[in-house]
């Protein structure tokens, strides 16, 4: 009797234990309930504001709803012998395995559509021997358990069509904006040619690619019988044509912060609803786009704007850049969160830090002259934005009116530590450096903060200076349906009082304050009550306005992203309309609150004191309770004048010739300023004495108290060929006490122009020797000489050394 050999009874032992691992259970990603899930971000009236997908997009689809072209396409290109295998095909292996060994590599696997479903399946591994055989064993438990049509409904349903489109129903919507039943023909063998390469044929980044590989997918429908040579050709002729990828409409800079600063959580999440008023974003948006268009002639490339709510904190629109697509001008950058300098927006928490030391008022006279700040890095002096000094301001104005020397002074004053420590207690937390770094400077705005930072910080203001917990998420909710919610900050308080805040908000809710620095009817007024400040960096690289009522706060800024300079744009010309439109559209918030701990009281606006009896013009001021001025106003003055000669009157001067005339005195500091603006002084007493000529230089007696600012001793000067006199100048600028008399200026020995404050001399070639004498007690004096050297240029000189101001 034969024995069997041992052979054929161990393949008999691995070929049943291969049939009966047929039977192993289908992996659990095959459930309905395994497909991937979106996460939609919706405003907080629910409207969708943008739909992601963190594992891909994907729509389940039957394929019974399918027009009959999709399945036709796929059997065509993929596996015309699906109906006739169980899973694996042999011939296509064997195919396959002779193209590579001819080609003498990869060109072909040989994979039916239920391979390909395995290999979606298990994860898409990469193409090793032992994974094509983990594949060809998934496909076959695949046609055991599950019939054709399943099959098919599982591979147009799960493969990637590129753009994170998981199966034809999303793929169809993302490139053709239409359901998958409506499919045309040509359209079917565009998607279904897709998943072979989805990257290379991406229609978006490769249409030509795309429209070659539908094309040879027409040709297999061709060969395959589904299509006629006439209807192919038909096909082919009709342009790919796909829809633009559809935006974020809606939010997408907040969206896009919302999803990357989202907490980690370990349940999944179905949706996030934001603070955002979908109306309010949508015309804030409008009118942010608008705005850029209308300027982009002056250099005006790009704008933000954010609008807050004060009472909670809440985010109700936020618009980072005037096109999110916009790539030239840099259109993803949020403009809301970006790091730039503020210019002038910063000055009213240098006048709150002022106000809360209570040594100064609303009222106080701040010094709006000439000012040299030594710092650090350099010395320098500030200058206003319309070039000239404002002598003695009120606070209130100069704060308004945005001086910028009186807010250097009183930066100055307190120190740039004291002013870096109050606006971090406003929220300014990205000022992180040294308040070295700074200097005093800082009140000017040369630090960077966010844009975001200044509305949070202006609410706090309107808060009555208590900053509100900013946030823009109001609760996610799983795919469970559990409700999270966000650890919402506490409010958190700046150390100013309500009483302070208020002040600052009267001042920037002034008019009439704002007229000497920004005029009356722009874009700064509203027929409800506002409070703002306008911003300008150095170079007119940012633009900036910053405001609120007691319901919202609006932060806008105006720009370009690369920094490029505007075309003098500052904040009241770049960014201003923009806020007035937004702050209109939102509408009045009613009236600012006056809280307790303020007492109104009458006041000169000349010295910040109780009027006296000369005041023409007293008006009321608010003050912190015990900081009313005590002292009567000694700038107005009445004096008695002789008409016939112009001076004061003597004691016997008659009545008939005697004119009360009011004068503004203002201490000594300001008489430069005074007599630059023609601005006169009382005249001096009758004189008994005929003038006394002007004495030779070396008979003078030289004094320190009459000093010569510019020009330098030794300085150079040269006389253009090309420039008109006109421009070829020079600024002659002094100083000289009150109680000198007779002030002029002389040049190489002749008397040229009377007063201190400011002279020009005609340029001419040659050395030169200025002097500025007066007489004082009786007697003649003058100022140590300075001496100045002008060349004839014989071609146009550096033009800093040439004043063409």
């Amino acid at each position: 009797m034969l024995r069997p050999h041992p052979f054929w009874g161990a393949f008999a032992l691995l070929l049943f234990a291969g049939l009966l691992s047929l039977l192993w259970p289908l992996p659990d990603t095959i459930a309905p309930d395994a497909r991937r899930t979106s996460l939609d971000v919706t405003a907080r009236s629910q409207a969708l504001l943008r739909s992601v997908h963190p594992q891909g997009q994907s729509q389940p689809v039957s394929v019974e709803r399918l027009p009959s072209s999709v399945v036709d396409a796929l059997l065509a290109i993929e596996d015309r012998r699906f109906y006739a295998h169980p899973g694996v095909d042999p011939v296509a292996l064997a195919r396959a395995l002779w193209s590579n060994l001819r080609q003498g590599r990869i060109v072909s696997g040989g994979s039916t559509v239920t391979m390909q479903v395995a290999e979606e399946l298990r994860g898409n591994p990469p193409p090793t021997v032992g994974n094509k055989l983990a594949e060809m064993h998934l496909a076959l438990r695949l046609e055991l358990r599950r019939s054709k049509q399943e099959i098919l409904s599982l591979w147009l349903n799960r493969v990637s069509f590129s753009n994170r489109a998981h199966g034809v129903e999303a793929a169809a919507q993302l490139y053709f904006g239409k359901p998958a039943r409506d499919l045309t023909p040509a359209q079917a063998a565009t998607l279904v040619g897709l998943p072979r390469a989805p990257s290379r044929y991406d229609p978006f980044r490769h249409p030509e690619r795309a429209e070659r590989r539908q094309h040879r997918v027409l040709r297999a429908m061709e060969h395959a019988g589904f299509l006629t040579p006439d209807g192919r050709k038909r096909l082919a002729a009709v342009p790919i044509d796909v829809q633009a990828p559809d935006p974020v409409v809606r939010a997408p800079h907040l969206t896009r912060w919302v999803l990357r600063h989202r907490r980690p959580e370990s349940r999944v999440l179905a949706e996030i609803r934001t603070t955002i008023d979908p109306a309010l974003q949508k015309t804030v948006a409008n009118l942010v786009e608008a705005h850029v268009q209308t300027f982009r002639q002056e250099t005006l490339t790009n704008a933000a704007a954010v609008v807050l709510d004060n009472r909670s904190g809440a985010i109700q629109a936020y618009v980072g850049s005037a096109d999110f697509w916009d790539k030239r001008h840099g259109g993803r950058n949020d403009g809301v969160r970006m790091l730039r300098q503020p210019g002038s927006a910063l000055k009213p928490f240098t006048y709150a830090h002022a106000l809360a030391s209570r040594r100064y008022t609303p009222a106080s006279v701040l010094a709006d002259i000439e000012l040299n700040v030594p710092e650090a890095s350099g010395a320098f002096t500030p200058e206003n934005y319309d070039e000239t000094y404002h002598g003695p301001t009120p606070l209130r104005q100069a704060l308004a009116s945005s001086f910028n020397v009186p807010a250097v002074r009183l930066a100055r004053e307190f120190g740039a530590a004291a002013l870096l420590e109050t606006l971090h207690r406003f929220g300014f937390d990205a000022l992180d450096r040294a308040p070295s770094y700074y200097g005093v400077g800082l009140t000017l705005g040369n630090g960077e903060v966010q844009p975001i930072e200044l509305a949070r910080a202006y609410a706090g203001l309107a808060r009555g200076g208590t900053l509100p917990p900013v946030h823009a998420v109001r609760w996610a909710r799983t795919v469970e349906g559990d409700t999270l919610h966000p650890n919402v900050p506490a409010p958190r308080q700046t150390g100013r009082s309500p009483a302070v805040a208020f002040l600052i908000t009267d001042i920037l809710d002034d008019p009439a304050a704002r007229t000497p620095g920004f005029g009356r009817g722009g874009p700064l007024e509203f027929s409800f009550p506002v409070a703002v400040k306008t911003g300008t960096s150095k170079d007119y690289r940012d633009s900036w306005t910053v405001g609120y009522t007691p319901r919202h706060t609006v932060a806008v800024w105006a720009g370009n992203f690369d920094g490029a300079p505007m075309d003098r744009m500052s904040g009241i010309a770049g960014a201003a309309p923009l806020f007035h439109s937004i702050m209109r559209t939102l509408g009045s918030g009613g009236d600012f609150e006056r809280p307790p701990g303020l007492t109104p009281a009458r006041v000169c606006p000349a010295s910040g004191k109780r009027p006296g009896a000369h005041c023409p013009a007293p008006h009321r001021e608010l003050f912190l309770s015990g900081t009313v001025p005590t002292d009567t106003c000694t700038v107005h003055r009445v004096v008695a004048i002789d008409q016939r000669t112009g001076r004061r009157a003597a004691p016997g001067t008659a009545s008939r010739h005697v004119q009360q005339k009011r004068y503004a005195v203002y201490p000594e500091r300001y008489h430069a300023w005074m007599r630059e603006h023609h601005l006169p002084l009382p005249p001096t007493a009758p004189r008994t004495a005929s003038p006394t000529p002007t004495a030779a230089a070396g008979s003078l007696q030289v004094t320190d108290r009459l000093r010569i600012r510019d020009p330098a001793d030794g300085a150079l000067f040269y006389v253009d060929p090309v420039l008109r006199d006109r421009y070829q100048r020079l600024s002659l600028k002094g100083m000289a006490p009150d109680a000198f008399r007779d002030v002029h200026w002389v040049v190489d020995g002749t008397r040229h122009a009377s007063g201190a404050g400011r002279a020009m001399w005609q340029l001419r070639p040659g050395t030169h020797r200025i002097e500025l004498r007066a007489r004082h007690e009786g007697q003649a004096v003058r100022s140590p000489a300075v001496q100045i050297r002008v060349v004839a240029a014989t071609s146009p000189p550096n033009r800093s050394t040439v004043s063409e101001k």
